[in-house]
């Protein structure tokens, strides 16, 4: 059922963020600003996006709103879903800049994508510092493409025929989305430069700030504009979001683990690792992570360590346990879900655990 779903919506989606763009472009006078939009636009309608925040607003709307109004609502909700995939994007494109990313979904990032169009308009020119010129440019341009993103999101649901009382809740949401994606994504980078290691608590912290908050978040805005109660519907709903969160960042993390090592990024299977190594193990981690670039050797040499401490089963349990807590949130929810978006919410935090995206 769910694979149905995603793809029905996913399409429908897709044809949402087309023409919502086609009205941007064309109420738009300024050419440059028009340019620039067209990039964010490329960056955005990339065929391998999953559309997952857009579509958990709308199985939000659909399982807490009343059947007799919902399907009368269908499109302006989809219109209304866009604003979290704007905020994704947003956060995207800052987090390929930090990350110093090249590709994302098979195609240039967006500060690789200013990059090359620079590169092209200098490129029988002769400039001092040409290079570092069009790295800037790129930096730059990334920064307002980012904060572009997220105003442009804002607006979506500012523009929307819901009541001025539900769009100020669910602005309020959505600007909570966005203050918990900073805030994660200050936290790690502070921690990666000052070579702190994390805790499990401050690991989870940052993966509910950076991965779940706006899955929980994209649900919550859902079940807002459907009216749904707060206590009994929206808080229960919006909690099994935030574990699923939570588990989605595990998962991910376990299926980068090589990537990671590489990187020397200290996540999830590292934390487990170490509250788990004898002495000349701890040492072993110790000097290969603080080595400037890794080995083939070095790799293997962390992944065997990993294993020997089971740190990888430990996350997967881990993992586990968060959807089993998710799915019995799922169950407050009060008056129950719709029938097919109760089977969906259940089949959805399966999905997230074994994804191989």
């Amino acid at each position: 059922m769910i694979e149905e779903f995603l793809k029905s919506e996913k399409d429908a989606i897709e044809n949402e963020l087309v023409e919502y763009f086609a009205v941007l472009n064309n109420s738009e006078k300024e050419i440059l600003l028009k340019d620039f939009f067209a990039y964010i636009q490329e960056f955005v309608l990339n065929k391998k996006a999953k559309r997952l925040h857009p579509i958990l607003l709308i199985a939000a709307f659909k399982g807490i709103g009343n059947p007799i109004h919902v399907q009368n609502q269908l499109d302006q909700i989809r219109k209304v879903s866009l604003a979290v995939e704007l905020l994704h994007s947003g956060y995207l494109i800052y987090d390929d800049l930090i990350d110093n990313d090249i590709e994302r979904r098979n195609k240039p990032t967006f500060h690789i994508q200013l990059k090359n169009e620079l590169n092209k308009v200098f490129e029988n020119i002769e400039l001092p510092n040409k290079e570092d010129t069009i790295k800037m440019y790129g930096r730059d341009m990334s920064i307002l493409g980012g904060t572009q993103g997220y105003l442009l999101g804002l607006n979506v649901i500012k523009a929307s025929r819901f009541s001025e009382n539900l769009k100020l809740q669910a602005i309020n949401e959505y600007t909570a989305a966005m203050d918990s994606l900073m805030k994660g994504q200050i936290i790690e980078e502070y921690m990666n430069y000052h070579n702190i290691t994390m805790s499990l608590e401050q690991y989870l912290t940052i993966a509910e700030m950076q991965r779940a908050s706006l899955l929980e978040k994209s649900a919550k805005i859902g079940a807002i504009f459907a009216k749904g109660n707060l206590h009994y519907q929206i808080e229960p709903l919006s909690q099994a979001m935030n574990l699923i969160g939570q588990a989605f960042a595990i998962r991910d993390d376990i299926i980068d683990i090589k990537t990671d090592i590489k990187a020397r990024k200290k996540k999830i299977v590292y934390i487990f690792a170490v509250q788990n190594t004898d002495e000349d193990q701890s040492k072993t981690l110790n000097e290969i992570y603080h080595k400037e670039e890794l080995t083939k050797n070095d790799v293997s040499t962390v992944e065997t360590i990993f294993a020997e401490t089971n740190a990888v089963i430990i996350a997967e349990h881990f993992s586990k346990n968060l959807l089993s807590q998710a799915k019995a949130s799922l169950k407050k929810v009060y008056p129950d879900l719709n029938k097919d978006q109760k089977v969906f919410f259940n089949e959805f935090s399966d999905f997230m655990y074994m994804r191989e995206f």
